[in-house]
């Protein structure tokens, strides 16, 4: 029976004075049962969990960014969550090689090597790799009818600033228990999820959502991871029927990957492909019923370098005509410099950061302060939820959406 591995994926690999935090794990299979769940620290912990869970045919989904290539600013894929999804108050957070924290990257290399596949969501893999994608809670969350969300994500993780101090940890964890029965709901879903089947999920449906900081963050973690391992599932039973690839059209890097995202969608939430139709031929979901899908080659593994295929252009990319472009570099200096483009890169230079993309970096860079600050500190939440709702409210005047009230 085919397994599927959900990874909330802490991004910060730790240093030799502070441990690396908490990465939220669950494995599931094809009738919803939960066979593994908990948690570990460090990417090497993850990697042994991994390893030690999935069979031949897995599927994993990954909360965390796998394949970054661009020295500044964020990737497509990242771009298009707002794009698509900012009406629904879903954004993603900026990745690019010169942030301090690139956890995902290190487990991509790190599945590489233990023999697992990259997948991009654009071709078939072999029937008995084990493969892993990466993916994003909050657009299953919005992008998934079963859920019950039509109009905004829910605000499980984040404190809501427009509230009085005293209220907003109790208002969050009332939504956190709200989406644990949805989550319960899903054991007739299909695919289902039963959270009931394992000790420790069930102990998300028996004990109420924790006011204090870092309790709710070890909470928060465990749901996210079993989201991640019903869009796994979901992905293998629906494929590109409930799902859109976003970042499809990034450059691939110089084994022909392409740092993409696998988001379930509504209709409304989906854009025309700007990628070849025959990109998707073999891309449909594995089924036990269908024939066996054709292999792909596997190419000799090699070393991961971060400083190699920058941006190279894809070689099936159909002409087209200029544009104007909307990817904003940044750039040291600021918009004082904006100009300057990175010596390795081989894009033309990039305008000014917009409003939107300063404020998403700001708010990157407030979640990494953490390292420096006391993990229960209301203000610091309330900061940084300030910053994300701006970052929201801006992306709806960016791409014509009207703000909210």
């Amino acid at each position: 029976m085919t397994r599927f591995l959900g990874v909330d994926l802490a991004w910060g690999e730790g240093t030799g004075s502070r441990a690396a935090n908490e990465s939220g794990l669950v494995c599931i299979d094809e009738t919803g049962t939960v066979i593994e769940a908990g948690w570990a620290v460090g990417i090497d912990a993850v990697v042994a969990w991994i390893v030690a869970t999935a069979s031949p045919g897995s599927v994993i989904a990954v909360d965390a960014p796998l394949l970054v290539q661009n020295e500044t600013g964020m990737r497509l894929c990242e771009r298009e969550v707002g794009q698509r999804y900012g009406r629904w108050q879903v954004s993603a957070y900026p990745s690019n090689l010169g942030l301090p924290a690139l956890g995902g990257v290190a487990l991509f290399t790190a599945l590489e090597a233990a023999g697992f596949q990259y997948f991009d969501g654009l071709s078939a893999p072999a029937a008995d790799a084990v493969v892993f994608f990466e993916a994003y809670p909050h657009t299953t969350l919005v992008g998934a009818e079963e859920f019950g969300y039509p109009d905004a994500r829910p605000r499980y993780k984040r404190l809501d600033p427009g509230l009085p101090v005293a209220e907003r940890r109790r208002r969050r964890a009332e939504v956190c228990d709200d989406l644990v029965s949805r989550l319960q709901a899903l054991t007739s879903a299909t695919p289902p999820l039963d959270l009931d089947t394992h000790p420790v999920t069930a102990l998300l449906v028996a004990e109420p959502s924790p006011l204090k900081e870092s309790a709710h963050k070890h909470r928060e973690d465990l749901i996210d991871a079993a989201i991640c391992a019903w869009t796994a599932s979901a992905w293998s039973r629906w494929g590109l029927e409930r799902f859109q690839v976003l970042g499809a059209s990034d450059a691939p890097d110089d084994r022909g990957r392409v740092p993409t995202l696998l988001a379930m969608a509504r209709p409304e939430q989906r854009s025309k492909p700007n990628i070849p139709i025959s990109a998707y031929i073999n891309s449909s979901p594995r089924q036990a019923s269908s024939p066996p899908l054709e292999s792909i080659s596997r190419q000799p593994m090699t070393d991961h370098d971060l400083d190699e295929g920058h941006m190279k252009k894809k070689e099936y990319a159909q002409p087209e005509a200029p544009k104007e472009s909307n990817t904003i570099e940044f750039v040291p200096g600021g918009a004082a410099n904006a100009d300057a483009s990175p010596a390795a890169s081989t894009r033309a230079p990039s305008p000014a950061p917009t409003t939107v993309e300063l404020l998403r970096s700001a708010t990157w860079h407030l979640e990494h302060a953490r390292v420096v600050g006391h993990p229960d500190d209301v203000e610091f939440e309330a900061a940084r939820s300030a910053l994300a709702e701006a970052v929201f409210d801006l992306e709806h005047v960016q791409y014509g959406e009207t703000t909210r009230g």
